[in-house]
């Protein structure tokens, strides 16, 4: 009986082992590094909160480091990651300009990898395993859009706008105003301000708001921020200044202060581009090519207008 139940004993953890052995097999690598260049922006703690939630999902431990916008920085992280034995990485880039290199390194690395949110340099574009981003250009068209809605329902002859920007060179920042001037080349909608850029900080949306209202006061008829930690910062200037109400206001994100100006009717609308979702997207396409699976080239999140009667459809943070 003694002997029986060995054998059984053996062929269980025979069994155990095999199946532990499948198991990793099929679910490839355990540990993922991820660099993030936008790591303090208001958008990054979600995103980043959801590949922290999708990877322990799907059973991986994650790391994200903050690259600093910065691609030696990045580089340098990513180097570190291989020779500690890191199996699967997420690049979230800086700015366009400077990714082939790290494109490159990350391609002889060997090892499975996606990219997400900052769309990398044209040039190396098809060398991204996955590339998971929004359709940029179209929320910049969405933005453009808006404006033009606005003062349908707000008619002026001057149509005067102050338009916050995000960081120079980043394909974010360079797509969305590509899509803008897109959509309003040929209308009277005037742009008044020479290129302003935050980079995505509330403190410099707010400072470089001020400055607008000091130069140009009752002039302004509308303020485009593009993303909603930069209309935080603007909106901070405008009440201040005591220009709530006074002229109108536009974002593109899904901040909770945004959900709250729709609320309110203070904000006329929102372009919707989610970080859960982006951020879901790009382990579980990391996870698929570690799978063997095949994925799309790129990966492309959804965008549209987000209204007060809309913002139950959508995830605020």
């Amino acid at each position: 009986m003694k002997k029986a139940c060995a054998i059984v004993l053996m062929l269980v953890l025979l069994v155990s082992v095999v199946s532990a052995g499948g198991q990793k097999e099929a679910g490839g690598a355990k540990k993922i590094f991820m660099s993030s260049a936008y790591y303090t922006a208001p958008y990054g703690a979600p995103l980043q909160e959801a590949v922290r939630e999708k990877a322990k999902e799907l059973g991986y431990t994650v790391q994200i480091v903050d690259g600093e916008q910065n691609a030696d920085k990045q580089l340098s992280q990513f180097k570190a990651a291989v020779a500690d034995g890191y199996d699967a990485l997420i690049y979230w880039p800086g700015d366009q300009a400077s990714t082939p290199p790290i494109v490159e390194y990350l391609n002889s690395t060997g090892k499975p990898w996606v990219a997400l949110n900052t769309v990398v340099d044209a040039s190396v574009l098809d060398q991204v395993p996955c590339m998971i981003a929004s359709d940029e250009v179209e929320i910049g068209r969405w933005l453009g859009r808006l404006m033009i809605q606005y003062f349908e329902k707000n008619p002026s002859a001057t149509k005067n706008v102050v338009y916050i920007e995000g960081s120079p060179g980043s394909s974010y920042t360079e797509n969305l105003t590509i899509g803008v001037n897109e959509v309003i080349k040929g209308t009277d909608i005037n742009i008044m301000n020479d290129r302003q850029f935050a980079e995505y900080d509330p403190s410099r949306a707010m400072a470089i708001m001020e400055d607008m209202l000091t130069k140009y006061g009752d002039k302004i008829e509308l303020a485009v921020a593009q993303d909603g930690g930069m209309f935080q910062g603007a909106y901070s200037a405008i009440e201040a200044a005591g220009y709530v109400g006074k002229l109108g206001l536009l974002c593109q994100g899904q901040d909770l202060i945004v959900r709250d100006k729709l609320v309110a009717g203070e904000l006329f609308a929102s372009v919707a581009q989610d970080p859960f979702t982006e951020g879901s997207l790009a382990v579980e396409m990391l996870d698929k090519i570690i799978r063997g699976e095949k994925v799309e080239n790129w990966f492309a999140t959804p965008t549209g207008p987000i209204f007060k009667a809309d913002i139950d459809n959508y995830r605020w943070f």
